[in-house]
């Protein structure tokens, strides 16, 4: 199992996101946080955001997939795209397997 995690500053444009990775089958489940704060620097500034977090479920043969959907279609100029592998229990990986077929 693959967790891909990205933010967004607008909760509509992360609902949105979610729907699509799931209707594209490119994701088995994304799950959008509750807002939270980004501190950062960007452009030589420290930066304090309000966002939301979408942690994205999938394989690795949707992974690359997934990135590459997210780069073209994610809001920002330099987008949060962090992918980690994961072990989730039987029943788990079988579900997510199947909901991306």
């Amino acid at each position: 199992m693959i967790i891909l995690f990205t933010s967004l500053d607008d909760k509509d444009k992360a609902e949105a996101m979610a729907e699509a990775l799931v209707n594209k089958k490119l994701a088995a489940c994304v799950q959008i946080s509750a807002k939270g704060t980004s501190v950062y620097q960007w452009q030589g500034k420290v930066c304090k955001e309000a966002e939301y977090y979408l942690s994205i479920k999938t394989d690795e043969a949707h992974q690359n997939q997934v990135i590459t959907w997210l780069e073209a279609n994610h809001p920002y100029d330099t987008p949060e795209i962090i992918s980690l592998n994961a072990k989730a229990s039987t029943q788990y990986t079988h579900w997510l397997e199947s909901s991306l077929i």
